[in-house]
């Protein structure tokens, strides 16, 4: 079998994001909070909601049926969350916006109230949280596109695709931001960065970036090879 060396350019468009809260059109609230014992509890969660929506935002909760932009890339949004710090005498609550990476982007000032009802405490706590967040505007900017060229010199036999699905087990290993995946030999073949949103990763393999996740209990890895979403499939023990 004839063996030769391939040079070309791999073309990737790479999506620039500002970290300013109002760069972003979409927010995503959780049914329930962190400390929440149930969905909506206080009505904390639509409250959120609809401050937000009010400064332009539109807003989802996790479990809604995205668009299909938002389906496709989870990094349009920021995903939102209230954080208890209750002492004795005070009901003490604050908002945090993350983006898909998991960094901090935003945090509101934090209400207090001495009031014994929790009913009332929350809400009259809440309308401090609402205030800084009444300081959002929504003003998404245009992606800006940018070109990457990076040249790839590969030996590859003629019959073998530019892509090929990863078939081989692979196992997960532990790391400061997520985990690697490793083969048998063991070779890191990929490696995945956590996110905000569960079972769903930013995949790293060589040049290629994309996403991972877990669809219908089958682990997949997608991402744009000249211009052509590509799939594999990805068999992972954790």
């Amino acid at each position: 079998m004839k063996n030769y060396f391939l040079l070309f350019a791999l073309l990737i468009g790479s999506t620039v994001f500002s970290q300013n809260v109002s760069d972003y059109k979409y927010v995503v609230i959780p049914q329930k909070f962190s400390f929440s014992k149930k969905p909506n509890q206080y009505r904390l969660n639509s409250l959120t909601k609809s401050v937000f929506e009010q400064q332009g935002f539109t807003v989802f909760y996790d479990d809604d049926v995205f668009p299909q932009e938002l389906a496709e890339n989870r990094c349009k949004a920021l995903y939102a969350d209230m954080l208890e710090n209750n002492t004795l005498f005070f009901t003490k609550i604050k908002l945090e916006l993350k983006d898909c990476r998991n960094q901090v982007v935003f945090v509101s000032e934090e209400g207090t109230s001495r009031e014994k009802e929790f009913d009332k405490a929350y809400i009259q706590a809440f309308r401090v949280v609402g205030k800084s967040i009444q300081t959002l505007k929504s003003k998404p900017k245009e992606e800006v596109k940018t070109l990457e060229k990076v040249v790839v010199k590969e030996q590859m036999d003629e019959n073998t695709p530019v892509s090929a699905p990863i078939s081989t087990q692979l196992f997960a290993q532990p790391t400061t931001n997520g985990f690697q995946l490793v083969d048998s030999s063991p070779k890191v073949v990929l490696k995945l960065f956590k996110t905000s949103v569960s079972n769903f990763y930013i995949g790293q393999k060589d040049v290629i970036q994309g996403v991972v996740f877990n669809k219908n209990n089958q682990w997949l890895f997608e991402y744009y090879l000249n211009g052509q979403l590509v799939s594999e499939k990805l068999e992972i023990k954790f």
